[in-house]
């Protein structure tokens, strides 16, 4: 699940990049998102705590609109060094003759960093995903601009609403509110599971259960119109009887227009094609 934790700017000493590759350099405490970027009180630096730190990712790209080129570094902190978690990422930006940025952001498996601009500034913004774990799939995403050296948290578009209704004949009719279109799914290939959990006899509604649509397993950029900015694709699994039964998902396509995030289409459907689970390309279409 999307989520958005405030960013600040600190001036470092050189050496700083080197702490927190360390682990002797660490943050905690959190705070909601915000669209201004306002430099925290230093009561949210928590003392220096134990850790390894990881340099995940860097790029040489400019991200403050300087017309230089700024250290774009994703940084892991982990407590365990044989475990792929990292309990706490962090963004950190260098520019020349610019204050060091590091942004905060919350721990995960897999993290990965891509640059596009998703709000139409003319600058690339840093976009960061990684996987929460567990058994829903779920990711945190987040995306930050650096304009003029300021961070500022772009939020994430809600994950979409839809009502769900059990049909006879192994049918659910799913209904996405935000659009109001109705799609139905067959689950006639499971149908003796759901017979023996007595939702259904003979093809007959016996006990309807809530079908759950989780929040996004898959939130990723793509540049659709190939107008060199980009948008987001999003997926939400569909799940039945328990959480391993899938029943489908629900993709949506969001632009930002005007300030905030605008549904370009959505559906629901059975299968992924594959250029909804493969990682993100600029050779995206659909």
């Amino acid at each position: 699940m999307s989520r958005f934790r405030n960013s600040f700017t600190i001036p470092l000493r050189a050496a700083a990049m080197g702490m927190l590759l360390s682990g002797a350099l660490s943050f905690g405490g959190s705070a909601e998102a915000f669209t201004q970027a306002v430099p925290p009180p230093s009561s949210q630096l928590a003392p220096p705590q134990s850790g390894q730190g990881q340099l995940i990712q860097t790029r040489e790209i400019d991200v403050t609109g300087d017309g230089k080129l700024d250290m774009v570094s994703l940084v892991g902190l982990k407590s365990d060094l044989n475990s792929p978690y990292y309990d706490k990422l962090f963004i950190s930006v260098t520019g020349q003759g610019q204050a060091q940025v590091v942004i905060p952001l919350e721990g995960g498996y897999n993290p990965k960093m891509d640059f596009c601009d998703f709000i139409h500034d003319k600058l690339p913004q840093i976009y960061v995903t990684s996987d929460t774990g567990g058994s829903g799939g779920f990711t945190s995403n987040y995306i930050y601009s650096l304009k003029n050296n300021v961070p500022t948290a772009i939020p994430m578009p809600e994950p979409l609403h839809v009502k769900a209704t059990f049909k006879n004949n192994y049918k659910v009719k799913m209904k996405i509110e935000e659009t109001g279109k109705s799609f139905t799914l067959d689950i006639a290939d499971r149908k003796e599971a759901y017979e023996q959990f007595g939702i259904y006899n003979q093809g007959k509604i016996v006990k309807p259960i809530i079908v759950n649509v989780d929040a996004y397993s898959l939130l990723k950029p793509v540049d659709v119109d190939r107008d060199g900015y980009c948008e987001l694709k999003g997926v939400q699994r569909i799940t039945g009887i328990a959480n391993a039964d899938t029943l489908g998902y629900v993709t949506s396509l969001w632009k930002w227009h005007k300030g905030q995030w605008k549904l370009k289409k959505a559906a629901v459907t059975q299968t992924l094609t594959t250029s909804m689970v493969r990682a993100p390309s600029p050779e995206d279409e659909d």
